[in-house]
């Protein structure tokens, strides 16, 4: 989340992390704990930072016209939606909306995907190892 400069691309960023926590109705902790992280990272505040659920995905993203920018939305979006380790059908209609209106691939989409996946399964073994 470093790589995001402008305020508008953080804020955008975090109106989306939020809406994509609440898509199956419920904000888990894990979640919760991503946009956090996220806000610590981004350098902004609780006091700083309002969620705006009026906001439709397209008007979050449409600032949005750098590739590397996009990537990085994407990425830390498929990580939040696996956060709480159910990808459900709200989740997986998100990502590809997501997927569709930053204009990625169908390929670049699953080699996203498929990292995320690959990374929450080495948080798991991560874990495993050090609780036993």
């Amino acid at each position: 989340m470093h790589f995001l400069h402008k305020m508008e691309h953080k804020v955008a960023f975090l109106d989306l992390a939020h809406t994509v926590a609440k898509a199956d109705g419920f904000v888990n902790p894990k979640e919760k704990g991503y946009i956090q992280a996220f806000m610590h990272e981004m350098n902004i505040q609780q006091a700083e930072y309002h969620f705006d659920d009026n906001r439709d995905i397209e008007e979050m993203i449409s600032q949005v016209q750098e590739e590397q920018v996009k990537h990085i939305f994407f990425v830390e979006i498929m990580l939040l939606v696996y956060a709480d380790g159910d990808y459900n059908d709200d989740e997986k209609e998100i990502a590809r909306k997501l997927q569709r209106l930053l204009g990625l691939s169908d390929s670049t989409y699953l080699k996203f995907k498929d990292w995320v996946i690959r990374m929450d399964q080495l948080k798991i073994e991560g874990i495993k190892h050090i609780l036993s």
